[in-house]
């Protein structure tokens, strides 16, 4: 999981009128959600959702109550943020149908927060579809793509699998809720890997190359697999810096 700077979203003027117009009563619907967010997170009142508390201050719809679907507009911005790729997992995301915004917070347990562009990332199918409504327990969160070092969380492997740098804390509920752990995800992150790494061995396949060449042609590869726009950069680079570390040490910053 990498950084992502939130000032690249840009949220429209309109944005605030959008919402009001999407409830029947905006102020209602605002009195309610706080509320139900009195409640403890772990109350079975609320953690039936949002719908089944006070479905009638929710726009009618075809399948019953629900909150409108305006979020949809965010997907270019938050797409801007996060390269076209998604903010868990890393993988390109090559179509806006493909795109899913993503309430970090669920909407289904924090109503207020429904139409907060601050509580939106941009996510594949794989990561929003595993975690949809799920919020840890016991007053426990996630790892935020936009807070922190997130890549310092986790620590990747050559063979793709991921495992959490500290047991028991944001980073392993990530993991188990997004499904970070996917075996199709595991398989793409290891051949991104594998031909990142490929490049710095066949150095190690030249052994008449001067220390000062193999070195600057190193640095060079690492800026390369640094950019933010490349597949699972993260995993790649914590792979990258390990090798180097025990075969090319003289590289590294």
């Amino acid at each position: 999981m990498r950084r992502l700077d939130r000032t690249r979203v840009q949220v429209p003027v309109s944005w605030e009128k959008s919402v009001t117009r999407a409830f029947p009563d905006y102020a209602l619907f605002k009195l309610r959600a706080a509320a139900f967010e009195l409640l403890g997170i772990d109350d079975p009142v609320r953690r039936t959702g949002f719908k089944s508390y006070a479905a009638d201050v929710l726009p009618r719809r075809k399948k019953g109550c629900d909150f409108k679907s305006i979020w949809r507009r965010a997907k270019t911005a938050l797409a801007r943020m996060t390269h076209q790729k998604c903010s868990y997992c890393e993988s390109p995301i090559d179509a806006e149908r493909s795109a899913l915004v993503e309430h970090f917070r669920p909407k289904s347990l924090f109503p207020s927060l429904a139409y907060d562009w601050d509580n939106y990332f941009l996510g594949c199918g794989g990561c929003n579809g595993a975690k949809s409504d799920k919020w840890p327990a016991g007053g426990g969160s996630y790892v935020r793509p936009d807070e922190g070092d997130p890549a310092a969380l986790f620590v990747f492997y050559e063979d793709g699998s991921v495992e959490a740098a500290a047991a028991g804390g944001d980073a392993e509920l990530c993991l188990e809720d997004f499904d970070l752990k996917r075996r199709w995800l595991c398989e793409q992150r290891a051949q991104e890997i594998a031909e990142a790494l490929a490049e710095l061995r066949d150095l190690l396949n030249e052994p008449g190359l001067p220390i000062e060449i193999c070195e600057d042609m190193i640095r060079n590869a690492l800026a390369r697999r640094a950019d933010p726009k490349g597949r699972y950069s993260v995993a790649v680079m914590q792979c990258l810096r390990r090798f180097c570390a025990e075969h090319f040490p003289g590289a590294l910053p």
